[in-house]
């Protein structure tokens, strides 16, 4: 069973929501789909095993790049409620703005869907990984519901669709270049169709690229579009440079079936009328054959002639030197260690060695039948030792360096001293002088370092309390499907920034918490991996504040425009804006009335006053100095333990505690 953590929801549907998550013992981030209804699922499961999309049964194998758009499954949780599928491949989450290769991408991803039960192909369902793209469509929702912008429009006039993904397509290059607010503009478009008017979608295109154009004016002809095999040898995808590195990479292999195939269908209709000139073909192939035949046994005589000199050449001018390196040869067992130490006697065996290697790579090694095999596998254990041995040997030279160093030092110093004279201050200096002195000094302060690290971990983890907040009320308050999701981006971006200083005070060796041989400390090995870890695990904070922005500027274009001009100035991923004045009278005015008040789902009371309680910690960390996240009237301690505990009135009554300050 793979242990996982839950960070925060992402997305919320009837039959599956989404999680942002990470596996406990690898720290692994991944997405975490949770399917309620489970009869559904398991076929879309077999097909991604069909396709060699579950982890732990790809390892070894070679995958084709085109799998590579459809999600990796790490793990699947079965449990009598709910199935969890975990992928790690498309922890980006949703694809909000794209091009024409991201367009190709996609194209290829749907043609693994051929045969199968239509999809939604729909920009929600394209995930973003890295520079590519993952399809994220299970193929839940049915064609009975309400007409969809991205189905179509030949089913509202109630005819057949020569299309399947065609329209799609062209609607999602749309959307991609010009924001998901173009939607509507295209129902007004498609309703004036619908009522005898022109359908003219391509007046929406942005780029002025005539290639381009012309691929959207026959991807969006809802009537007779663009047949489905032929998108990709489009002009559009054939100019671009990008678009000629995917096609080589996914479509190569079809490309060369399709020749294939296309040469076996011409030869068996013309079968009867050219069988003459087939015979010639025959006759031209078997005499091809033939040749290559005779080529290939003068290239193997050729070999074995060139093998017999080669080893005669060898045997004779390594007999005058056998005697003297015949204790050498016993301990370096393998021809191949020999052949390295012969390259330091002579020119020769430099030509020897070349030879031998040059021999080694021809297309015909199998046949040559070399005596002088190397046995690969003692090799390379012999090697490892070598290597194990080198590096303790450089660790002992190091030492004794560093002894002698301070040897030669000290001697300098004590012969400058003698030939002065005799003074006692002098002495004194020459004895803090010496080697073993020396010596204490080179060695890491170890302590100082676990003591940093256990500080800035502390300071971190009550900062981290605002996040684990956030994730708790997204979910209490189900704020993806309401306006809760704005102020909740807004704490979880000031949570960000506090960590961003701490990075910022590690980064200048600023020493905050006067912790002795500071300047050892910082140059240290632990100082910078420390510095990494941190740096690391704020980038993995930011992609979820950006998972965050963009379920919030969703929201925020359903505003209207007085209240959409209030949140816009913070809904953006700048981390340099002062927003600690509004994100405080947010999280006092808003968000903690709505937890009191329980405005939101059923849960247990004493659930809804934990996140009471972890709200007004998070409102009294946010006030205090980043490094000072504990004060008379907070502890740590205490929070933990109300969080741990099931004492109702215990925790109640350090949260009134807190309230005093607030």
């Amino acid at each position: 069973m793979c242990a996982y953590v839950i960070t925060f929801p992402i997305w919320k549907g009837q039959q599956w929501s989404a999680f942002r998550g990470h596996v406990k013992l690898s720290n692994e981030q991944v997405l975490i789909a949770r399917f309620n209804d489970t009869a559904y699922i398991e076929q879309e499961l077999r097909f991604l095993e069909q396709h060699q999309r579950v982890k732990s049964k790809v390892e070894g194998k070679y995958i084709k790049p085109v799998y590579n758009l459809l999600p990796m499954i790490v793990q699947i949780i079965r449990t009598p409620t709910f199935i969890d599928v975990l992928f790690d491949n498309c922890v980006d989450w949703q694809l909000t703005g794209g091009n024409l290769q991201h367009l190709l991408r996609i194209y290829f991803a749907y043609d693994i869907y051929k045969g199968q039960s239509p999809r939604d192909c729909t920009i929600e369902n394209i995930m973003r990984n890295g520079d590519s793209i993952v399809v994220l469509d299970f193929g839940l929702r049915k064609r009975t519901e309400n007409y969809c912008a991205y189905w179509n429009p030949m089913i509202l006039k109630g005819k057949q669709c020569l299309s399947q993904y065609q329209w799609s397509l062209g609607i999602m290059y749309l959307v991609m270049t010009n924001g998901s607010f173009i939607i509507n503009e295209i129902n007004k478009r498609i309703q004036i169709w619908v009522n005898g008017g022109k359908l003219d979608l391509v007046q929406l295109v942005t780029t002025k690229k005539q290639s381009i154009i012309s691929l959207l004016q026959q991807l969006l002809n809802p009537e007779n579009p663009i047949p489905w095999e032929q998108i990709p040898h489009h002009s559009a995808f054939r100019d671009d440079p990008k678009c000629k590195a995917i096609l080589k990479l996914y479509e190569v292999r079809s490309m060369s079936d399709l020749k294939i195939r296309s040469a076996s269908r011409l030869s068996s209709k013309q079968s009867g009328r050219k069988t003459q000139r087939t015979s010639i073909v025959l006759h031209e192939s078997t005499s091809n054959s033939n040749q290559s035949t005779s080529n290939q046994s003068l290239i193997s005589k050729i070999s074995s002639l060139y093998k017999n000199k080669f080893i005669e050449e060898h045997k004779q001018r390594c007999n005058s030197s056998v005697k003297t390196t015949k204790q050498i040869n016993n301990f370096f067992s393998t021809n191949k260690m020999k052949l390295k130490f012969a390259t330091k006697q002579s020119d020769h065996t430099v030509q020897l060695s070349c030879d031998l290697r040059s021999l080694r790579t021809g297309s015909n090694l199998s046949n040559i039948g070399l005596t002088q095999r190397i046995d690969e596998s003692d090799d390379k254990k012999f090697n490892r030792r070598l290597s194990q041995q080198e590096i303790e040997n450089d660790k002992i030279r190091s030492r004794v360096s560093s002894i002698r160093m301070a040897i030669k030092e000290y001697k300098a110093k004590s012969l400058r001293h003698l030939s002065q004279d005799s003074n006692p201050i002098i002495q004194n200096s020459v004895e803090l002088a010496q080697p073993d002195n020396y010596i204490q000094l080179i060695k890491r302060p170890q302590v100082e370092i676990e003591i940093l690290t256990q500080k800035y971990l502390r300071s971190l983890e009550c900062i981290n309390i605002i996040g684990q907040t956030v994730a708790k009320a997204i979910e209490f308050l189900d704020a993806l499907q309401n306006f809760w999701i704005i102020p909740l981006f807004l704490v979880f971006k000031r949570m960000l920034q506090l960590r961003l200083e701490v990075e910022k005070f590690l980064e200048a060796q600023i020493n905050s918490f006067n912790i002795d041989q500071w300047k050892e400390v910082c140059n240290s090995r632990e100082y910078l991996q420390f510095l990494s870890r941190i740096k690391s695990d704020n980038c993995l904070v930011k992609n979820e504040m950006i998972l965050l922005m963009q379920a919030s500027q969703t929201k925020a274009d359903q505003l209207d425009k007085n209240k959409r001009e209030k949140v816009l100035w913070f809904l953006n991923d700048n981390l340099d804006t002062n927003i600690q004045p509004i994100c405080l009278s947010y999280m006092k005015d808003q968000l903690l009335v709505a937890v009191i008040d329980k405005r939101g789902l059923s849960r247990e009371p004493i659930e809804w006053l934990k996140l009471q309680l972890s709200l007004k910690a998070s409102i009294i960390i946010t006030q205090l100095p980043v490094l000072v996240c504990e004060s008379n009237e907070f502890s740590y301690e205490t929070y933990l333990e109300c969080q741990d505990s099931q004492n109702y009135t215990q925790i109640l009554k350090y949260c009134e505690e807190l309230q005093i300050n607030i």
